[in-house]
């Protein structure tokens, strides 16, 4: 009876554990961080093994190496001044959040980042940037 008692409770933490949300807020969080700091490195430890990037119109699904050396290039051309996201959203599976970004070009781009549960973790699966 104790065997069963002691599975029941196990199985019992190990439902909650797995029922708790992933804290979006905190990715979004880093994420702006990473952003703002035009570091395509970091931002690219959020990447899956392919993302959807559509960046100023040119549109693709990358593995996470070519997705990174894309976002190198992109920040090079259009380096960050400033960067915060205006609106997100925590939906059970997939979260979004919407930001601004000014370049030091004096440019301003909007930014959509669509991250998307995967196990424990969140992934960025899709990263827009168009022209505001």
């Amino acid at each position: 009876m104790k065997k069963y008692q002691l599975f029941l409770l196990i199985a019992c933490v190990a439902c909650t554990a797995a029922a708790q949300p992933v804290d979006s807020r905190a990715s979004f969080d880093a994420i702006e961080t990473y952003v703002q700091q035009g570091n395509a490195a970091a931002l690219s430890a959020w990447f899956p093994d392919t993302v959807e990037c559509n960046l100023l119109g040119e549109e693709n699904s990358y593995s996470r190496t070519q997705a990174t050396m894309i976002l190198k290039d992109f920040f090079e051309k259009y380096p960050p001044a400033q960067f915060a996201f205006k609106h997100s959203s925590d939906k059970r599976t997939v979260k979004y959040a919407i930001g601004l970004l000014e370049t030091q070009n004096n440019e301003q781009l909007r930014v959509t980042i669509l991250l998307k549960d995967k196990g424990d973790d969140l992934k960025i699966q899709q990263l827009r940037i168009e022209k505001e």
